[in-house]
């Protein structure tokens, strides 16, 4: 019996760039987008609480979002670190997490806009009616849905890039891709190798035509040959 083992794993780049590297880019870059977000909301939610005793929608979403990435991204990237092949290390799961967390800044970013456009509160849409409370006011609104959008873009393509990486992987027949994380992934590996059987003979067979093995023993072929007097 032949077998040929599959070589070890390869580091894949993107652009040059591991794509670890690329990882740890996007979920720090997330953070700090989500608290520049988180910040920007509290102030809005401050000034709307303190005139009008209300909150907006939009805001508390900032608010979620920003809790929710605060408590899995610097995990995820510790854990990794860590724990690797762990849980929250599996690429099936970090794809699944991430496109549901840039669902919630995409829905933040959009919300804010239905918001600032309408002017329905600090004038927004009315740039003649602002004092300089609306003014400040509307400018966090403003940053506020421009960084959601940003989180929402960042995280959706790193979530694009590595499905269509895993599933590249998968398609070269190595198994346990979803399951494994981004830094032990066989993204640059070429196809799996096939085992190869090689058939051998037991017993004293050899193989026969047709596929049928021809068996002989050696006391009955010395017993048949024998010569009777």
């Amino acid at each position: 019996m032949q077998h040929t083992s599959t070589p070890p794993p390869t580091r894949h780049t993107a652009m040059g760039i591991p794509i670890t590297r690329i990882r740890i880019a996007v979920l720090s870059a997330s953070i700090v987008l989500a608290a520049i977000d988180l910040a920007l909301a509290a102030a809005v939610t401050a000034t709307s609480t303190k005139f009008a005793t209300v909150y907006f929608p939009y805001a508390a979403l900032a608010i979620a979002a920003a809790i929710l990435t605060f408590l899995t991204l610097p995990a995820m990237i510790a854990l990794e670190n860590l724990r690797p092949g762990g849980p929250t290390s599996m690429i099936i799961v970090e794809i699944l997490w991430l496109f549901f967390l840039s669902i919630l800044w995409l829905a933040t970013g959009a919300d804010a806009v239905d918001f600032y456009t309408a002017g329905f509160w600090f004038a927004c849409g009315q740039p003649e009616f602002q004092d300089n409370l609306e003014i400040t006011s509307c400018n966090e609104i403003s940053a506020l849905e421009g960084f959601a959008f940003v989180n929402w873009i960042i995280l959706l393509v790193y979530s694009v890039m590595l499905l269509i990486m895993s599933s590249a992987a998968a398609s070269r027949k190595h198994t346990g891709v979803w399951t494994s994380s981004v830094a032990n992934a066989p993204f640059g590996a070429p196809a799996a190798p096939t085992v190869n059987m090689t058939p051998m003979s037991h017993g004293g067979q050899v193989a026969g035509v047709g596929g049928h093995s021809a068996g002989y023993n050696t006391a009955n072929s010395v017993q048949a040959g024998a010569v009777h007097v």
